[in-house]
């Protein structure tokens, strides 16, 4: 899977800690991301949660369903968030807790129930567990 990480240089870390084992291309600014997108299956987006608007640019630069996003969505209600550019036509999925990463199950919340198994596929090439949480309303 080809795995872009945008994210703090601080959450790069903890990233790499976590997923030493799996590649991915640390991705600092939108040009960038425009010319890498096409070809990612795999983003996290540790930053989008400050950057909405990217949205918008997943939608349009990335492929489709066979692209899966997850964002730090600590705070978040992922399904008002995701409302201005819905329907997503790709997955997104928002990691909650705290910490992030450095855990060995992670949470996720998802936006649509048939990004399971796009999430599910995320996970076992991360080779990590993650659990469900629902939203809280």
């Amino acid at each position: 899977m080809n795995t872009l990480l945008l994210a703090t240089p601080e959450q790069e870390e903890e990233y790499g800690l976590k997923f030493h084992h799996r590649a991915y291309l640390h991705v600092q600014d939108s040009k960038d991301l425009a010319i890498w997108l096409p070809q990612a299956d795999l983003v996290i987006d540790l930053l989008l949660h400050e950057q909405p608007e990217r949205l918008a640019q997943y939608q349009t630069q990335g492929k489709a369903d066979k692209l899966t996003v997850f964002f730090n969505a600590n705070g978040v209600d992922i399904a008002a968030f995701a409302q201005a550019y819905a329907p997503l036509n790709f997955h997104l999925a928002g990691l909650k807790g705290t910490p992030l990463l450095n855990k060995e199950v992670l949470q996720v919340s998802l936006l649509r129930d048939d990004s399971r198994r796009a999430v599910d596929k995320a996970f076992v090439f991360l080779a990590t567990l993650y659990e469900l949480v629902e939203e809280k309303k």
